[in-house]
């Protein structure tokens, strides 16, 4: 059973965490999930976005890592959108609606 309250839906979308590149795997109004290399010194992150060319910069919190043993694979981290503009439940709703 899904015990999430929000609908997230999988996804593939570049992003930069802390500077870092990453790959949304999943998203959602509130959080998403994504591949990294980062390897986060603490638990709040900047997320940023790029959409039709605008650039869209969110504050998320870790709640979740998955390290990865090999070295080629990246970590999964799960991260709860802290603080986003209009334009990101506008990113999300484009996306969960297509």
């Amino acid at each position: 059973m899904e015990k999430r309250a929000h609908e997230r839906v999988k996804t593939r979308y570049m992003v930069k965490v802390c500077g870092k590149l990453g790959v949304i795997s999943d998203i959602s109004s509130r959080g998403m999930q994504i591949s990294t290399s980062l390897s986060p010194k603490s638990r709040k992150v900047d997320i940023i976005l790029e959409n039709s060319g605008h650039l869209i910069k969110l504050l998320g919190v870790i709640q979740w890592i998955r390290r990865r043993q090999r070295i080629q694979a990246p970590n999964q981290i799960g991260v709860i959108i802290k603080k986003a503009p209009p334009e990101y439940r506008d990113f999300v709703n484009e996306i969960t609606h297509h």
